[in-house]
């Protein structure tokens, strides 16, 4: 790369290209008959180095609105040159800023209106910042090389004044096009031209850039065989190379334009030294609220001219125009900016402003900030019973920036004495317990959002939920259902004992377990059952009937319609139709038998 390509963003430099023709003093006789002709090509760099740092494209707009200021003061003289004036912007290509190409001013006041115009835009395009359809026209990177070819249309070989001004931040980054290319199309497209002359400005270079940039603008200077104006004596000449301030550059643009368009009717007052400015500010934080931003900064250590007040202002990250601070000139270091506009990101900034009112260097914040309101309202919340207490799932709306939501739950929509609890923002939906409630009471229950600035209103009420401890007390319509399946499951045995009591003159024992599981066990003095169950499972699935020796459960018949039942446990007597516990395999077992009247001729058939 060469010296143009190592120079960084971070250097926040202007730099202004003027090929002027030389500047004399033009008595004040010189009329509009006998002005010198002139021609001036305006360009200006829109690439992405400059405009998407806020500083630098502040700093270069600030410049052009001094030349803007100047040309609407020197209206009257430019009116009275021979002067053409043309403006372009380029990136990684050039092209003509529409409407603002071959200005004629002579005895045109509309023209030079327009010129003024034409700068004060191009002041505003800056402040905005990126702009997509510039960008879609003219690229991000930054091209000397077409920068110069375009110029060169507007600067006929023949031209007795030619003139033109290049705004840059002084670094040729566009890819297929190498810096070392920038020198060689510079000497071929002007080197050979005279009268000629190429006057670059520089402004807020970073120190340890200087040196490098510096001397890139001075290689390009050219100030050659540059006629005077008419009467004059004073050859054109360009000392210096590089401002400290927007204002020092833009008086020395506009300075060059007097001398390349011989707008002078008198001599010009020397610029006199300005004074020092204050330092810069220092460690500015910017914390959002509702529609504004608060700021705070650190004054500067030491500066060589007392500081009186400050300047803040934001701006919308993405362009826009600034928004002051409330208090125009605040004397402590902290500011407030209203008016912004919420979910909006801005970049804010802090001058000082010294006590012969000069103005130190805009600083901005360390970070940007979002100003963000009140949450929005949560939606309605769901509840489930528990035990003394209810899960409330907050169900959130996901508004930016909150971090915890209330709940309160009460036993009356006005919420006389609520139940409370605090929960932070999760990802998902967070849930909250509220205990120590009343069983069988119904309560109602709200959430609100919470973020920085405040609490969102009361979400809708929810629906009114009891509290409970067991599952038939959670739900009043399973008490009824178990009723139901208990008398549907009554009536069916009470059927089946009908049926086997039809066939009682084959004679059996009928077994009921757990309520659930029934088999016929058929008859005899001496029968019994065993499980069935789900293979590798011990989950009973129904009883069968099983007279041999390894039977879960031997029974047998005793007199007066009694059993002696032998199980895990041991051996129980019961009788016929009363309820026993009977252990098999360790697990307790509700059994019944029911015996029927037994044929010894015509015996129940083994299961």
């Amino acid at each position: 790369m060469g010296r143009f390509g190592r120079i960084t963003r971070a250097t926040a430099t202007l730099v202004l290209a003027t090929i002027a023709v030389a500047g004399t003093l033009v008595p004040a006789a010189v009329t509009a008959a006998n002005a010198d002709p002139s021609d001036v090509v305006m360009e200006f760099d829109f690439s992405a180095s400059i405009l998407d740092d806020a500083r630098t494209r502040t700093q270069f707009a600030d410049a052009i609105d001094k030349i803007a200021v100047q040309v609407g003061q020197q209206s009257d003289q430019l009116t009275s040159s021979d002067a053409t004036v043309s403006m372009i912007q380029f990136a990684s290509k050039a092209a003509d800023y529409p409407g603002c190409v071959n200005l004629k001013l002579l005895d045109n006041p509309d023209a030079v209106r327009k010129f003024s115009g034409c700068l004060t835009s191009l002041a505003a395009a800056y402040r905005k910042g990126r702009d997509p359809a510039l960008t879609a026209k003219i690229g991000l990177d930054t091209n000397y090389v077409d920068a110069m070819r375009q110029a060169a249309k507007y600067l006929p070989a023949d031209a007795v004044r030619p003139a033109l001004i290049l705004f840059t931040d002084g670094r040729h980054d566009v890819k297929g096009v190498p810096a070392s290319a920038v020198q060689p199309e510079r000497n071929r497209l002007f080197g050979n031209r005279s009268p000629f002359a190429l006057l670059p400005v520089g402004m807020g270079l970073a120190p340890k850039d200087r040196p490098a940039l510096e001397a890139g603008l001075k290689n390009l200077q050219i100030t050659k065989d540059m006629p005077t104006c008419l009467g004059g004596t004073t050859k054109f000449a360009w000392p210096k190379v590089v401002f400290n301030t927007p204002t020092e550059a833009g008086t020395a643009v506009a300075t060059a334009l007097q001398d390349a368009t011989c707008t002078f009717t008198v001599a010009p007052t020397p610029v006199p030294t300005p004074p020092p400015s204050p330092s810069p500010v220092r460690a500015i934080r910017a914390t959002a609220g509702d529609g504004s931003i608060e700021l705070a900064w650190a004054p500067p250590a030491t500066t060589p001219t007392p500081v009186v007040s400050y300047k803040a202002r934001c701006r919308p990250t993405a362009g826009g125009d600034a928004v002051d601070s409330t208090d125009p000139a605040p004397t402590q270091p902290q500011a407030t900016v209203e008016g912004l506009s919420n979910g909006t990101e801005y970049t804010c900034e802090v001058a000082t402003v010294g006590a012969n009112n000069t103005q130190g260097p805009w600083i901005p914040a360390s970070s940007t900030a979002t100003p963000i309101g009140k949450p929005d309202t949560p939606p309605q919340p769901g509840v489930q019973p528990l035990d003394n207490a209810l899960l409330v799932d907050v169900a959130p709306s996901d508004p930016p920036g909150v971090s915890e939501y209330h709940v309160e739950c009460a036993t009356d929509e006005g919420f006389t004495s609520p139940a409370i609890l605090d929960v932070p923002a999760a990802s998902g939906a967070p849930t909250a317990r509220i205990e120590g409630l009343q069983n069988g009471t119904p309560y109602v229950c709200r959430t609100f959002a919470k973020n920085a600035i405040g609490q969102s209103e009361a979400s809708p009420l929810s629906a009114a939920v009891k509290p409970c401890g067991s599952l038939l007390d959670c739900n009043g319509l399973l008490a009824p259902v178990l009723g139901i399946l208990g008398a549907v499951l009554a009536l069916g045995l009470l059927a089946v004992a009908i049926a086997l009591f039809r066939e009682g003159r084959r004679g059996y024992v009928l077994a009921v377990v757990d309520v659930v599981h029934t088999a016929n066990l058929g008859g005899g003095n001496r029968v019994g059952l065993s499980f069935v169950r789900a293979p590798g499972s011990r989950v009973v699935t129904g009883i069968v009937a099983d007279k041999s020796s390894n039977a879960d459960i031997r029974i047998r018949l005793l007199p007066g319609g009694r059993f002696a039942v032998r199980d895990g446990a041991g051996r129980h007597v019961t009788q016929s139709g009363d309820r026993i516990i009977a252990v098999v395999g360790g697990v307790r077992h509700e059994l019944v038998l029911h015996a029927f009247e037994t044929n010894a001729a015509t015996p129940v058939a083994r299961r």
